[in-house]
């Protein structure tokens, strides 16, 4: 009886962390581990599976860290592939700025992006949606396909 009232607590946070993950709550307000560390190898959405190919690091205008990732889509026997940077910004505020400043510049429109249901920053799209940039509290994403609805269907499948 006390190895199953000692497992409880244990139990209990297993279970709370895999309803973080399945919820997509994550603390990107600031992020503080490295890019890299974000980028999953296969990410999906519903049938659609996405292979990470390479990621390399980059340098971005008022960012701490960036990188610069090429990603296929897999749906049966089509392949789609997908360009993604993720730039972490010092706080929410600079990635919400450099965001506005991207749309200020280009006049496109600024809408809230949302994930899970819930509010975590703005994204605009042009193109007719092959490019789509977004913000994710210190996060700004960028992207872009030959096919709007591939871009769209990498922006769902990852957790930022």
């Amino acid at each position: 009886m006390k190895i199953v009232s000692g497992l409880a607590p244990l139990l209990l946070l297993i279970f709370a962390c895999r309803l973080c993950s399945m919820t997509g709550a994550h603390d990107y307000d600031p992020y503080k581990g490295s890019v890299k560390d974000l980028l999953p190898n296969r990410p999906s959405v519903g049938l659609i599976s996405f292979k990470l190919d390479t990621s390399q690091s980059a340098e971005f205008d008022g960012a701490t860290e960036g990188v610069n990732a090429d990603y296929t889509q897999q749906a049966g026997s089509i392949s789609v592939p997908v360009k993604l940077t993720v730039a972490n910004f010092p706080s929410s505020q600079d990635a919400a700025a450099a965001l506005k400043a991207f749309a200020d510049k280009h006049n496109l429109v600024l809408e809230t992006k949302t994930k899970s249901g819930t509010t975590v920053g703005q994204r605009l799209s042009w193109g007719d949606g092959k490019s789509i940039m977004w913000s994710n509290g210190s996060l700004q994403c960028l992207a872009t396909s030959s096919f709007a609805k591939a871009t769209s269907n990498l922006e769902e499948a990852l957790p930022f």
